[in-house]
């Protein structure tokens, strides 16, 4: 709902001000609207790839790994 607001926010304010131009806010406001759409778009990508790449840095971080035991270990896993 927040961004229909926004969008209808931006659309009114650049037909305003194409208005106080030239008469032509339709001209004004789509190159306005594709601008913020291209934001919105390109912020939503790249918070998804820094959700990605921090999910994949935690896969990494939890990845078992194998552990060589010493006889105390052995001792200490079998009692």
């Amino acid at each position: 709902m927040p961004i229909v607001l926004t969008v209808l926010g931006i659309l009114i304010v650049s037909f305003l001000v194409g208005t106080l131009f030239n008469f032509t806010s339709l001209f004004l406001a789509i190159p306005l609207i594709i601008i913020f759409f291209g934001g919105l778009l390109g912020s939503e990508s790249f918070a998804r790839q820094r959700r990605i790449m921090q999910m994949k840095r935690f896969r990494r971080d939890a990845r078992a790994r194998k552990v060589e035991f010493d006889d105390d270990d052995k001792k200490t896993i079998a009692v």
